[in-house]
Order: C-alpha cells, then structure tokens, then sequence
C-alpha cells in the first residue's frame, strides 16, 4: 500500500494516488514476466513501437502525452517520481521544501553535465523556469503560473517565490516544466528553437528524427546516476495503426509497443509469444469544449452533450470494457476525486432533448467538431456522432492527424468540440489548470468560467492532503455542474512486450522510462 501523502512543516513527500491496485475494470496488474528476473543485463538496443510523431521533443512547446516517450528519455526532470504511486523522489533536485507557503526551496545535485559537456547548476534551472513562463511559444505558462519568480540563493540552490500558494509544485516540476534543457543549445538554436534537437542530461542521447518513421537514441556513457541506463540505446519506430505495433512486436520486429489501447491487448492476448499488460492510468477520453462562445456557451447545451452519451456502449465499443466509465476526469480510486461525480451524467437521451428545447433548440443543432483520423479513433467518434445524433445533435467532423487536430483546434481555435483523450498530469491542481485555466493550451475558448480560479486556487492552498481533498470535492462538482468536459471513460495504459523486455512498466500517467529497462539474453 502507498504511503499517504503527508504536510510535515512545510514540505509535501509522498502522494498516493490510487487507494487500489487499479484505477480502471478490473485488476490491473504488471506480469510477473515484465518484472525484472535475475541481476540487469547490461546492453542490447530497445526496439520500441509507438504510434504518434510528435510536434516537438522540447518540453515547452510539445503538445501530446506521447511526447514523454521520448523527453523522459532524454531529459531528467528535477523531481521524479515512482511510476506506479507517483511517489516524489530525487531527480536534479535532491532535496526541496516549502519554507513558507509561497516559497520553494531546491537543493540541486552537483556534477552533472547536459549531453554537450556543459554543466547543470541553478542558473540552467532559473534559464528554463523563466523560458517556461515567458517564452510567446511556450504551451506550458499554466503551469507555471503561480510562479512569480525564481532566483539562484546558493552554488547549487534555486529559490521559487510563488504568488499564491501552490502545494502541488513539487509535483509539476516532475513534468515538463521540471525538464531542463542545455542553456548552451538554447543561445545556439536560432531563435531558441530545439523543437528538432533535445539535449537534456537524461539518460538516453538523442541522435536522430525521422518524421512519421523513427528516432534514434544511445547511451549517455556519461550519465550521473552511476551503473545506468542499461540499454545500449533505443531505437524507436512510429507506426500509427495501432494493430500493426502489435504486430510487429508478435513477428520480432520490435520488442516493445507502449502507448496502445485496451483493443490491442485483446489482440495480444491470442498471440503466445508476447505479454500484454493493462496497467492503471489518469488518461481520460473525452471531449474538450470551446465554452467561450456558441453554441457552447451556452451551459444547458454542454449538460445535453453530457447526457446524450452513453458511456458504457462507448467503453464496450471502444475499450473493449477494460475503462472505467465516468463523467469526472479523475478515476474514483485517486485521493482527490470525490466518487459523487463519478455517475453525474447518467445517460438520459430525453434529459438533453429538454436542455436543448430550454436553450432555444428545440429541433436540435449543428457542431463543428474536430478528432483524430486513425482507425480507432473514427471507431469511438463514430458511436458518439450516432448517439448525439438520436437527441437531435448534429456533428460536423472535421478528422485529422492528432498533431494536425491540436493545431486546429488548441492553436488556431477551429471548431466548437475537440473529441480525444487528454493527457495525465502528476497533480490534480495542475490537471485542472491544464485543462480549463484561462492561459491553458487545451482550453480553446482562452477564458475562464467565473468561480473556477477561486476554487481551484483553494485545493493549492490546501496545507494537507485532507484539506485539499475537500477542496477538490468543490472544484469537480463547479466543474461537473458547468459540464467543462464531455468525459467518457479513464483507459489503462495498455503496451505489448517480447517477454526478453525487463523492468518496463507503465506510470499512472501512462508513459514509461526507460532508465531501468533491460533486455534479457
């Protein structure tokens, strides 16, 4: 069992996030053969099937969850995590504590290189913390945005002054704003841009990208942590039809396939010669609504969408039952979700008729919508067209590549409803702001709906974990009221493995690292 999260003085340590063993149906559980068996094995390169081209491998301006394949890799975050509990630990930084509410201290490890022979010191770290917060390309200001400045205090210590508190930043600084990026690639690039070359200090170097094809990645023979990684390297190969990843994992084309859907595993699971695993994750389906203006501004239209779906013949249909249906973005075993708001919207096709007769659309209504283009995708987008359809909502989609679909929807604000999943985040204060804070990339309309900031500025200023659950039973019921989201189901992390793949695992925010993976002779 994960310890509890705790407020000793002023530092948060640990975080459980799931009180159970699985956060969707059924018991999810890592097969005794991805675990690691005997001593690490040092070398062999990973052959790695994952089946999105990113927009860019820098942690600023990336935009999609699978990013993290390749950031994690190459890129060590100042806090890291337990992937299974999101536990913190150590990274860059090997201590930090809140000495005061608004006032983080970091004592950062010394020693440590970036890929080019430059070192990791707290002007990088005050470098990539103002580049995060004040870059005009920046897709992560939200994240930092209770930060009001961050000064060098010491050799190796950087000093956050917050201008509200924010108990979760810890947690944030394990995800993209907690990657630091080589200062001297940053003055090199023109403009900036390392969209196209990452140098981190991680584990992994990059070498090479290929769009829609591969990447390829070695050893840091340099790397801090003494002993690892113990892959040679990884080479990775995008294949966007999913079924065809797990394919080539069963034919020994690749050895491993991550960031699939519960239907590849029921695909897996007829092959004997590979290990499909379903592992607890935060990533929700759903849809993002554009509520900054019509027809979604309108609240009793986006309560209609709400009721109109039935989530459970989507999650059949789509996730092969294997999701846990809900209309709250949080799994019902997370320390923040308040199992109320898990069923708020029960489908309820003559409820929604009504809501749109109230809002002056009696004979029902046109939305343009965007989605993704692969199979999948068109599969579940199609049974949600026919059942919005059946209460009189008519969807205009518009299915792109899902890089082609952010940049339509998220940057050129196209389209009234953007039908994907979203990317898990390490906090819940920091979901929330992703998701519908007025700065935040995924929320199109670029306003925030009044009431929100207070409440979600509450769960930050929470000083316990029990304090800040009763802030979170606020905000999701503002949210579930104000029907912010249209969610359908919380899917596992789903990746197929040649069981010669060892120590590999899915984290709750259903990216793996690669650090500890090693291949069995």
């Amino acid at each position: 069992m994960a310890k509890r999260d705790e407020f000793r003085g002023t530092a948060f340590h640990r975080r459980d996030v799931l009180k159970g063993a699985a956060a969707a149906g059924g018991a999810l559980l890592l097969p005794n053969s991805l675990r690691a068996q005997g001593a690490p094995r040092r070398g062999g390169t990973l052959r790695l099937a994952m089946p999105y081209n990113p927009g860019s491998v820098d942690p600023m301006t990336g935009r999609n969850l699978t990013d993290f394949d390749v950031l994690y890799a190459v890129f060590d975050a100042l806090i890291d995590f337990e992937p299974r509990t999101l536990d913190l630990k150590p990274g860059l930084a090997k201590s930090w504590k809140f000495t005061d509410p608004k006032t983080l201290v970091l004592e950062l490890v010394e020693g440590v290189n970036f890929h080019d022979g430059t070192p990791f010191n707290a002007e990088a770290v005050k470098l990539n913390i103002e580049r995060y917060k004040n870059d005009p390309r920046s897709n992560v200001k939200a994240d930092v945005a209770t930060v009001e400045s961050v000064a060098v205090t010491g050799k190796s210590q950087v000093t956050f002054k917050l201008n509200r508190p924010n108990a979760g930043l810890p947690n944030i600084l394990t995800n993209r704003v907690g990657l630091i990026v080589s200062p001297k690639s940053l003055q090199e690039a023109a403009g900036g841009n390392v969209d196209r070359k990452p140098i981190g200090t991680g584990p992994f170097k990059f070498v090479s990208w290929q769009d829609n094809d591969s990447f390829v990645l070695v050893r840091n023979e340099n790397y801090w942590k003494p002993g690892l990684p113990y892959l040679d390297g990884i080479n990775i190969k995008i294949i966007n039809e999913l079924n065809t990843a797990v394919r080539a994992v069963v034919a020994g084309e690749a050895d491993l396939a991550i960031n699939l859907q519960p239907a590849q595993k029921a695909v897996a699971d007829r092959a004997p010669n590979v290990v499909a695993t379903a592992s607890p994750s935060l990533v929700l389906f759903g849809a993002f609504l554009n509520y900054g203006r019509p027809p979604l501004n309108d609240v009793r239209i986006r309560q209609a969408l709400n009721y109109a779906i039935n989530r459970d013949e989507i999650n059949k249909i789509s996730a092969v039952g294997l999701g846990q249906v809900s209309s709250a973005i949080l799994p019902r075993e997370h320390w923040a979700c308040d199992p109320a708001t898990q069923n708020f919207y029960p489908f309820d096709p003559d409820k929604a008729k009504k809501l749109l007769a109230d809002a002056g659309h009696p004979n029902g209504l046109e939305i343009e919508a965007y989605g993704w283009a692969d199979q999948l995708a068109m599969q579940r987008q199609e049974v949600i067209i026919s059942q919005l359809a059946k209460v009189g909502i008519r969807i205009k989609l518009t299915a792109l590549a899902p890089q082609q679909a952010v940049q339509a929807f998220m940057i050129e604000k196209k389209g009234a409803m953007f039908i994907s999943p979203s990317s898990a985040f390490p906090d819940p204060s920091q979901l929330y702001e992703a998701l519908f804070g007025k700065t935040a990339l995924r929320n199109a309309s670029g306003i925030e709906l009044p009431g929100f900031r207070e409440l979600l500025d509450a769960t930050m200023e929470a000083p316990d974990q029990a304090a800040r659950k009763a802030a979170f039973v606020k905000l999701q019921r503002f949210v579930a009221e104000q029907a912010m989201q249209m969610v359908q189901y919380i899917s596992p992390a789903v990746s197929v493995a040649n069981p010669k793949v060892q120590n590999h695992q899915d984290s709750l925010i259903a990216v793996p690292k690669f650090t500890e993976v090693w291949l069995r002779a």
